[in-house]
């Protein structure tokens, strides 16, 4: 079943694209389809029972786990990983297995273990922090969340810590019950987890220009003048999915400055801007028509009537429903 699975996801991410993000996941996928294929054909029942054969199949193993560093890390700082970091933490995880292999001394296998699990710990409290820190540059360059908020990785970083404790008592112990619980519990991690990363959007490009050099932006006065005739006469917080990159572009300047005139002189991020403009639109609509909310939604610039129903109740602190029956008629 595992392996079924991790083929079919490694196929699915290829076909997704040829972005970073997408391949490293291919290249996990892979791996780990490769290590299930191996357990199932060319570790016997009886082989359960060898230390030594034991420790060199989970000490290959091991080989997977900076990739699930480097998926996180793609994540949730798009366009940071480099080759050589990547390099950098692939070393040990080979040269300490392959030490034991060559010289059969434990003591590399049990360093790797110890490695590995310092390792996993410490790349999920980073995740989390990261996790804080991608999310308030979305809200600087985006006007919508869909497919491209992280919110859900916390809950995986849960699954995460419980599957590293189990991966590390089955490396310790010798037991076909305890290595089926921990292929169980990744197999449905992993569920959950390639399904948010598939329908992820890209957003290297439009977090990587929020600190690239551009040319020289319009005037300050320029700027604001250009912004205010594109929200207030050309209403462009209606657009769906509205980008930083998107007014920068029209307003003749680069997306820092943009950022800039949002969080200083307006006050606040780009997305609570724009969201606001919306909501606002959306609370005339719902005085002073009958439309159903899902028209509402649409016409005010939201994706779907899920999302207007969750910006407005953050935003207003009510529902739609409950803001017209209140208002109806005002």
């Amino acid at each position: 079943m595992c392996f079924m699975f991790y083929s079919m996801m490694a196929w699915f991410f290829w076909r997704k694209g040829p972005d970073r993000l997408s391949r490293l996941v291919m290249v996990l996928m892979a791996i780990i389809a490769v290590q299930c294929l191996k357990d199932v054909f060319f570790l016997p029942q009886s082989q359960y029972t060898d230390s030594r054969t034991w420790s060199i199949v989970t000490a290959v193993d091991m080989v997977a786990v900076p990739f699930y560093a480097f998926i996180l890390t793609e994540l949730c700082s798009p366009g940071r990983l480099t080759r050589r970091s990547m390099v950098l933490q692939l070393l040990p995880i080979v040269l300490l297995p392959a030490l034991f292999i060559c010289t059969g001394v434990a003591v590399f296998y049990y360093c790797e273990v110890v490695w590995v699990a310092v390792y996993g710990v410490g790349v999920a409290i980073r995740t989390i922090f990261a996790i804080r820190r991608y999310n308030m540059l979305v809200h600087e360059q985006f006007s919508y969340e869909e497919n491209i908020n992280l919110g859900w990785l916390r809950i995986i970083l849960v699954f995460f810590f419980l599957i590293l404790s189990l991966w590390v008592a089955d490396s310790l112990v010798i037991n076909i019950d305890l290595e089926a619980i921990y292929m169980l519990g990744s197999l449905i991690m992993w569920i959950f987890l390639a399904y948010f990363i598939y329908r992820h959007e890209n957003v290297v490009s439009e977090l990587r220009a929020l600190i690239a050099d551009e040319p020289a932006p319009a005037g300050e006065s320029q700027l604001a003048a250009a912004i205010r005739q594109m929200f207030e006469a050309d209403k462009i917080y209606l657009r769906r999915n509205l980008k930083l990159g998107d007014i920068a572009m029209m307003a003749g300047s680069n997306r820092t400055y943009v950022s800039r005139y949002f969080n200083d002189e307006l006050g606040c991020t780009f997305f609570d801007y724009v969201n606001g403009l919306r909501i606002s639109h959306a609370k005339k609509l719902l005085c002073e028509s009958d439309a159903k909310l899902d028209v509402i939604a649409a016409n005010s610039g939201f994706g779907s009537r899920e999302v207007l129903h969750r910006v407005f109740s953050k935003f207003e602190g009510t529902t739609p429903e409950k803001f017209r029956a209140e208002n109806r008629g005002h």
